[in-house]
């Protein structure tokens, strides 16, 4: 069996759980992870990021998701990603609170840094240009010398009225000659919403060894071909709003851990001695 065989197999099995048990007014909401593993991207671009200065992927093996993560190469150096909040959790009229997260990677002195801004873009205008204005002050998760591991910074960060776009910002201050910065997986969602992710709330716990078969097939599979990134991606927008759902009704839980996660962790439990090859 092909690994995009399996691929598809495991994603046509989960997408289809997830369209029967999704309810229609949540279609629009979700969690959103802004390049999740930085996996794709031309030039040592990561997709989906704008550069200033020199930036890169680096393939250093599997860190938080996936073997990919960008590099910020010296001082002045950045990426930025403009996110657009509305097809995420609509109009914001009233203020929304928002959990944020980052993997960061440091040494040689240099503090690696994640910047996160609000901003009110006006329709069909270019973000950060004459039509646009920043809303509320920036967040910053930021590490320094992580002792050669990745480490996750995370911030409640509150989204003023009117905000249509979140700016990440991705750099290093400091710099010293040989120090290198390095990110992973970043995001945010909304914790009024609950659990993250289906799965977990179908187990009632983070725990369950389910989901530990689960991790290690996107981890192994999933992440590491084109495919794969954009069904995690779509399963990471769809989930928490769902979760939430199905984790305040005890029998739709077990409906949904029962029919439908039970029999794709079975199928690749016993098909693991193929997709671990």
């Amino acid at each position: 069996m092909s690994r995009h065989i399996r691929v598809m197999l495991a994603a046509l099995l989960v997408v289809t759980g997830v369209l029967v048990f999704l309810p229609s007014g949540y279609v629009s909401a979700g969690g959103i992870v802004a390049n999740q593993c930085f996996e794709e991207g031309e030039g040592g671009v990561p997709l989906g990021w704008n550069l200033t200065g020199n930036a890169t992927r680096v393939n250093t093996g599997p860190i938080c998701e996936g073997i990919w993560t960008a590099q910020i190469t010296g001082d002045g150096d950045m990426l930025t990603q403009w996110v657009e909040l509305t097809p995420y959790v609509g109009n914001i009229t009233s203020g929304v609170t928002f959990e944020a997260w980052g993997w960061i990677y440091a040494s040689g002195n240099v503090t690696g840094v994640i910047d996160l801004d609000y901003w009110y873009c006006a329709v069909n205008a270019t973000c950060g240009g004459n039509e646009t204005r920043q809303l509320g002050p920036t967040t910053r998760l930021s590490a320094k010398n992580t002792n050669g591991a990745y480490v996750q910074k995370t911030s409640t960060m509150d989204a003023p009225p009117y905000s249509t776009h979140l700016r990440i910002r991705l750099r290093g201050t400091d710099w010293n000659d040989g120090a290198e910065v390095r990110f992973d997986e970043i995001g945010f969602w909304v914790p009024a919403w609950g659990y993250c992710f289906i799965a977990t709330a179908a187990y009632g716990t983070e725990a369950a060894a389910e989901l530990d078969i689960l991790r290690d097939f996107r981890d192994q599979v999933l992440l590491k071909n084109a495919i794969g990134s954009r069904f995690v991606e779509a399963y990471y927008r769809l989930s928490p709003p769902v979760a939430d759902f199905i984790a305040k009704n005890d029998f739709l839980r077990a409906v949904v851990r029962e029919a439908l996660i039970d029999p794709v962790v079975n199928l690749l439990q016993w098909s693991q001695d193929l997709w671990r090859a």
